[in-house]
């Protein structure tokens, strides 16, 4: 399938929800050309099932690399939307990234909704979509403990103590209902690792996304990112295995500055460089030999300029509607409003502020299938009773950030919801 013909396919998609035209929206496409149908396809070339996922992608895909292969490493590069991505390899930024897709494939996906890094990694490493595993967004209503909660620190919002819910009781390997892929894979005799953070390691969002990982591998910055995903393939060069390795700086460069600033592009080409000469180029035969290597994202991001960010803490009307604050993202709120205070509340947003929001059932949008399926009983409470997607570059937000974030994702724009898959056997490089 080509690149052209599978973007063309995700973008004639209907969406499940009926929305205003007009709009270049984009629906997640979990019935097999998403980034949660990733942990199936490489469950599928290790020769593993995985119960309970999601399909594999299209065999033709991938069947080329499927061949002799023993080891499969999934790079997730946080914030690395597949239109921008684009434009920087026909601007002539990106080598390395150029290079593996001339030696393998580069073709789009769809993220999942919401298009955010909580939900997303939480699909990549468990093959299921957010409706099925209930991790639905950066900030959640937890029923188990009564607060609004942030879904990566895991801690009440008004909080930055990270894992104070552990505290309070909560288990982060029981937050996660389904099996993970490293679990799967591990029960079949193959070498899992992880490469992240060493920020979050240890942390109650790393237990519950990696469980079942035989190792975690913690990354100070790039150069070490890099430097120690070349390690892993040294250390299992006998074994098969599975690496999942994740970079944020693109997504923290794009909140902080912008996608496609000048600053993004650097982050972008730096990136590139020590993929192609810190990993590329310093890998011998033998770590090549057998080897995929897939190179992804959680989401992409969308400009999104200051004065089209809605305030709840500045809307004594939205607030005083609310029985808990904004939630869930920017580009995909979910409110839960007071008895009997939902028509007042998508009143107050579709004609206090025309043409900038759609407002919708939660429970309608989850049953339509936007989030996926099948649906647990967490994903309902979690979502809230309405959910407020915003239209062209417009966001919703609980309070006024310290520091404003010019690049947002969450939604359903095709800018956030287009993400890459590169790969390609690390032996044809």
């Amino acid at each position: 399938m080509r690149a052209d013909e599978i973007e063309n396919t995700l973008r004639a998609q209907s969406l499940p929800i009926a929305v205003p035209q007009g709009e270049d929206w984009v629906a997640p496409a979990y019935q097999g050309l998403s980034i949660a149908n990733l942990a199936s396809t490489i469950a599928a070339l290790l020769g593993v099932d995985l119960p309970g996922a999601l399909p594999a992608l299209p065999r033709e895909t991938w069947n080329d690399w499927a061949a002799g292969l023993r080891r499969v490493v999934l790079v997730i590069m946080d914030g690395l939307g597949y239109p921008l991505l684009r434009s920087r390899l026909a601007a002539g930024d990106g080598e390395a990234l150029a290079r593996v897709a001339d030696a393998g494939s580069l073709i789009p996906l769809t993220s999942v909704f919401p298009s955010t890094t909580a939900a997303a990694l939480v699909s990549l490493q468990t093959g299921v979509a957010p409706a099925t595993h209930g991790w639905l967004a950066w900030e959640m209503y937890l029923r188990e403990v009564g607060t609004a909660a942030n879904g990566i620190l895991l801690c009440p919002i008004w909080s930055r103590h990270r894992d104070l819910l552990l505290d309070w009781g909560l288990r982060p390997e029981t937050l996660i209902k389904v099996p993970t892929l490293a679990s799967c894979l591990g029960a079949s005799g193959i070498q899992t690792a992880a490469l992240a953070s060493r920020q979050f390691e240890g942390s109650g969002y790393t237990q519950m996304l990696y469980r079942g990982m035989a190792k975690y591998w913690g990354h100070a910055h790039a150069s070490d990112f890099w430097t120690l995903l070349r390690r892993i393939l040294l250390d299992t060069s006998d074994q098969r295995a599975f690496v999942s390795a994740y970079w944020s700086g693109i997504d923290t460069i794009g909140h902080s500055y912008g996608p496609d600033s000048d600053y993004w592009q650097a982050e972008f080409r730096t990136m590139c460089h020590l993929l192609e000469h810190e990993f590329l180029a310093r890998l011998s035969p033998a770590e090549r030999e057998g080897t995929a290597l897939l190179i992804t994202a959680d989401h992409g991001q969308l400009n999104v300029p200051p004065d089209q960010v809605i305030r709840a803490d500045d809307d004594p009307v939205l607030s005083g509607h609310l029985l808990v604050p904004v939630v869930g993202e920017s580009r995909a709120a979910f409110l839960h409003p007071r008895p009997g205070r939902a028509d007042l509340i998508r009143e107050h947003l579709t004609t206090g502020f025309p043409g900038r929001f759609e407002v919708v059932s939660s429970a309608a949008a989850m049953d339509s299938g936007l989030f996926g399926s099948p649906t647990c009983d967490e994903s309902y409470s979690r979502s809230g009773e309405l959910l407020v997607l915003g239209r062209g570059r417009t966001a919703l937000l609980r309070t006024r950030p310290r520091l404003p974030l010019l690049g947002k994702h969450g939604g359903l724009s095709a800018d956030e919801m287009l993400v890459p898959l590169v790969a390609t056997r690390l032996e044809a490089l």
